[in-house]
């Protein structure tokens, strides 16, 4: 990950450990996943449970960078306000 944002310079080292906090906006998005393959292999697949667990671990292990950026986006926007003066600023050094 960067140190700053190429666009409109924003600090991404906020402080020590703060990223720490985005486990909490991964965590829906990994229970929504599975919810989603829960209901699609063993209910209109019919996957046995076994293979069931397989395939879910596979997935969601496959998923996990994406997820784990994903997190880290919503947490930063959570915490960090967009401002598009400060993008026009930088265009403009």
């Amino acid at each position: 990950m960067p140190d700053r944002c190429p666009v409109c310079n924003q600090d991404f080292q906020i402080e020590p450990g703060f990223y720490i906090g985005a486990l909490w906006t991964s965590f829906p998005i990994v229970i929504f996943i599975m919810t989603l393959l829960s209901i699609l292999l063993l209910v209109f697949v019919k996957m046995q449970l076994e293979w069931f667990f397989v395939a879910i671990t596979i997935i969601l292990f496959s998923l996990q960078p994406i997820i784990i950026r994903l997190g880290r986006a919503i947490w930063i926007n959570i915490f960090v306000d967009f401002d598009a003066e400060s993008i026009t600023d930088a265009e403009n050094k």
